[in-house]
């Protein structure tokens, strides 16, 4: 071995010559390499003694010696002199199992601690700092998928609490809507078992009084007849007094499929008074539906669940005459009547337009009309007062 400029030694495995900053002759065949493709570092050149580099075999030479048993061996000698794992079928570059001994080899080699005996050329270095490249892009990758997973989960488990509250407060009210239904059913149940007693009561004294007009002249048929006619009257009473938390909307445009419960929710909010739907017992059109669409639409039947709420809405009705509904159109809220109270404030309402009373109205089921500011008020409660009021002789 020489470390002068030869111009007639030849690199054995590039072909170029060989220059002055050395090379390694093998001990086998004989042949020169250079530094580079001996696959030493200058500096790792300068320490090696005589001895050792005397003892120096190419990789090609290395790979032909016999072996007895090969088992343990970790690494082989491939094409080009690169290092590959024993049973691999792809190149070095496509396996990504390298192993950590590999990797600590590379680095002797780096910092000029390899032995004499290495064989690994510098792409294997090129190699092992490309796989560390590609773990760390997978370690950074991993990292963000996980701070990306920790956001996701935090963001999912607030999302979750907002939906428990949620469902917590639907069931509050839920239970307090169940609870008020349970009162209006005790309620009701009282009422309609009083107004039932009192309507088999007049019923009965209907009967009575029937079968004594039969029997009696015509005088006591009279007496009777009279008797017959407060008893129909105290009956309607009774049926209005059953519907004092009703209203009746009119000219609420209807509309196919529509909710009436939101439509009177809507229509009080725009008068200003806020409404729920624990507040509305029912909400249904009445009559026979229109006969074409844009015909004139059925009336509402509203029953509240507290009186006040009615009075409320009839208040804010009389205070704004002009409300109209989200269609434009005006709106007219009056109180629910039974069906012979509707009809004789009809002829009320007609006999005042005739001769110019100024008033006519109902209160609590009751209906009253006055001539004008000042005059007196009069209630009437069936047809033969029309004639009382109004000088009209009642036709039979």
């Amino acid at each position: 071995m020489s470390t002068s400029k030869n111009e007639s030694r030849r690199c054995g495995g590039c072909l170029q010559a060989i220059d002055h900053s050395g090379h390694l002759t093998c001990g086998l065949c004989g042949q020169d390499y250079d530094l580079h493709c001996a696959g030493v570092t200058a500096q790792c050149f300068g320490t090696l003694t005589g001895d050792r580099r005397a003892a120096w075999s190419c990789a090609a030479c290395k790979s032909r010696q016999p072996k007895t048993d090969n088992t343990e061996t970790p690494a082989r000698a491939g094409e080009g002199g690169v290092t590959m794992r024993r049973g691999a079928s792809r190149p070095p570059a496509m396996d990504m199992e390298l192993d950590e001994s590999l990797i600590d080899l590379a680095q002797e080699t780096q910092d000029g601690a390899q032995h004499v005996g290495s064989t690994e050329p510098a792409g294997f270095q090129a190699l092992v700092a490309e796989w560390r490249q590609i773990r760390e892009d997978i370690r950074a990758e991993l990292r963000q998928m996980r701070d990306d997973f920790r956001a996701d989960l935090k963001a999912m488990r607030g999302e979750m609490r907002e939906l428990a509250g949620l469902v917590r407060r639907c069931e509050g009210r839920v239970d307090v809507v169940e609870e008020r239904l349970e009162t209006l059913e005790r309620e009701a149940g009282g009422n309609h078992v009083a107004v039932g007693a009192r309507v088999d009561a007049v019923e009965a004294r209907m009967e009575a009084a029937e079968r004594r007009r039969a029997e009696a002249g015509p005088d006591e048929a009279e007496g009777l007849r009279r008797t017959v006619e407060e008893l129909k009257l105290e009956l309607n009473e009774r049926d209005q007094e059953a519907l004092l938390a009703d209203l009746e909307i009119g000219q609420l445009p209807e509309q196919k499929g529509e909710n009436p419960v939101h439509a009177v929710i809507v229509l009080a909010t725009r008068l200003g008074v806020p409404l729920e739907e624990r507040d509305v017992v029912f909400a249904e059109r009445v009559g026979a539906p229109p006969a074409e669409a844009g015909g004139r639409a059925r009336r509402v039947v509203v029953r509240l669940a507290r009186r006040h709420l009615r009075d409320e809405l009839l208040r804010a009705a009389r205070v704004r005459r002009a409300v109209t509904a989200e269609g434009g159109g005006r709106v007219f809220i009056n109180e629910r009547l039974t069906r012979s109270n509707r009809q004789l404030f009809h002829r009320v309402r007609e006999e005042c337009r005739r001769l110019e009373w100024r008033y006519s109205w109902t209160r609590r089921g009751r209906i009253f009309a006055r001539k004008s500011d000042g005059a007196q008020v009069f209630q009437l409660r069936s047809p033969g007062d029309l004639e009382r009021v109004f000088g009209l002789q009642q036709k039979n």
